[in-house]
């Protein structure tokens, strides 16, 4: 028989499973999930919105953006990250913002165009 923590930690592990699963097809249900893992501690990390940390999000991919303000900041979450009690279980995994650069179009003066 397991001990009651690693039963707890595979159950856990369970979870975040279906949840990532449930993701598309069945949001009610992944967020009552969700909710039953909130109630014994265990959170979801989905940064969307806020400023990006590589210390505490993982960057998959970016997102260009004409908006100063947007730059660096988390546009979604690809994959909810998990906190146990405060542990990290797994770090969200993000698309940041990168703010888009235009070459500069100022006509060169020598430019017979």
């Amino acid at each position: 028989m397991a001990a009651p923590g690693a039963e707890r930690a595979a159950l856990v592990e369970l979870c975040i499973d279906l949840a990532d699963r449930l993701r598309a097809d069945g949001p009610g249900l992944r967020a009552r999930l969700h909710r039953g893992l909130a109630d014994v501690g265990v959170v979801p990390i989905e940064p969307d919105g806020l400023t990006f940390d590589g210390a505490h999000h993982d960057a998959v991919d970016r997102e260009p953006t004409a908006d100063p303000a947007r730059d660096r900041t988390v546009a979604s979450t690809e994959r909810t990250g998990y906190l146990d009690h405060g542990r990290v279980l797994r770090r969200p995994e993000v698309v940041v913002y990168a703010l888009e650069t235009t070459p500069d179009t100022t006509p060169d003066p020598g430019d017979d165009r």
